[in-house]
């Protein structure tokens, strides 16, 4: 009978242990990425499928258009705040060009291009939500360490409830 409650400790250990580490890699971010690429589906539909490095929080979009509107460059990628912060977004015109930047942070939020002031836009939702989840619970920035100790206390109470 001992042994198979201390099977059950070992397995809820390692449940605890997964999920701890399935919710630190769903801290980062993923976005639609391309470079120089002619034109919004195009990019969408050859984009590169990869979560962003640790520390570029959002999704970068550069949209540039001829005189008529027509999409001319598409640029999309992950960027830190040094890239994305709220004034560095919005549409200006260069020439004959509109030149157009968003910054977003959700997963895949850059499926769609600026095309104006209206949605040239910042966002920053997730990392105002995760910075107040973070400062609520833990106070210090302590993530890896507090996550390993509460795993550490459960598993300590299960072993201790079988002897």
């Amino acid at each position: 009978m001992v042994d198979g409650r201390l099977l059950s400790c070992f397995m809820m250990a390692s449940i605890l242990k997964v999920a701890a580490e399935a919710d630190k890699k769903q801290e980062g971010v993923t976005c639609y990425t391309c470079v120089n690429v002619s034109d919004n589906l195009m990019c969408n539909r050859f984009a590169i499928d990869r979560p962003c490095p640790e520390g570029e929080d959002f999704c970068h979009t550069l949209h540039i258009m001829d005189s008529t509107g027509a999409s001319v460059i598409v640029n999309k990628k992950c960027a830190d705040t040094t890239e994305c912060w709220p004034m560095g977004v919005g549409c200006v015109m260069v020439d004959t060009q509109t030149v157009c930047v968003s910054c977003c942070d959700e997963m895949y939020c850059n499926v769609t291009v600026p095309t104006n002031q209206s949605n040239a836009i910042y966002s920053n939702r997730r990392t105002k939500n995760r910075a107040k989840v973070k400062q609520a619970v833990e106070p210090e920035n302590n993530s890896a360490r507090s996550q390993t100790i509460s795993i550490n206390i459960v598993f300590f109470y299960l072993i201790k409830s079988l002897l």
